[in-house]
């Protein structure tokens, strides 16, 4: 594991592929371990390797040359990871359930929100547009994937970057909402 971590590290992004499918069910484990749920776990653990991908191959060498534990390493990341993801929808739910009952009724949240999500469901481009309503509409990884012709692993990845499209479109909405209900 550490061969390939290096191999890694030096720019051979196969290298991670082949990490990823040994690291995978271990990782998958121990996020489900706090998270209580699988479809998120797996998005977690997608994320994760996305992002060690997607970083350049000076910084992997000045951030993570000294890793001497990767599985170690991984393990704490997808720990807090999943931590953090566990205090953020309880945080949301709370959030939710005081707006709720203190600032308006639920049709009106409803309303809100399946308005100002299409209006950000609109602003992705076709295939990612196209992915997140099919998921929306309560369609497996796997279903998609067989009507893409995409393996289960790409439809997670490219749901997480969609997702992640989606949360940066929905924070600037919020705050031109906020600007303008302030001004």
């Amino acid at each position: 594991m550490k061969e390939k971590w290096n191999e890694f590290i030096e720019g051979n992004n196969l290298a991670l592929a082949s990490l990823y499918e040994t690291l995978f069910q271990p990782l998958l484990f121990i996020s489900i371990k706090y998270t209580r749920d699988l479809e998120i776990s797996r998005d977690l653990i997608s994320e994760l390797f996305t992002t060690l991908l997607e970083t350049s191959i000076s910084d992997r060498a000045t951030k993570w040359q000294e890793v001497r534990e990767l599985k170690a390493f991984l393990t704490i990341i997808i720990k807090n990871k999943s931590i953090d993801a566990v205090r953020t929808k309880t945080n949301r739910d709370k959030l939710g359930n005081d707006w709720i009952k203190n600032q308006a009724t639920k049709t009106e949240i409803k309303f809100i929100n399946e308005e100002y999500t299409d209006r950000c469901i609109s602003l992705l481009n076709d295939d990612e547009k196209e992915l997140i309503l099919l998921h929306l509409e309560g369609y497996k990884n796997k279903e998609i994937g067989e009507k893409f012709n995409y393996s289960e692993k790409t439809v997670r990845n490219k749901l997480s970057l969609s997702r992640k499209k989606l949360v940066y479109i929905w924070k600037n909405l919020i705050i031109l909402i906020v600007w303008k209900i302030l001004n």
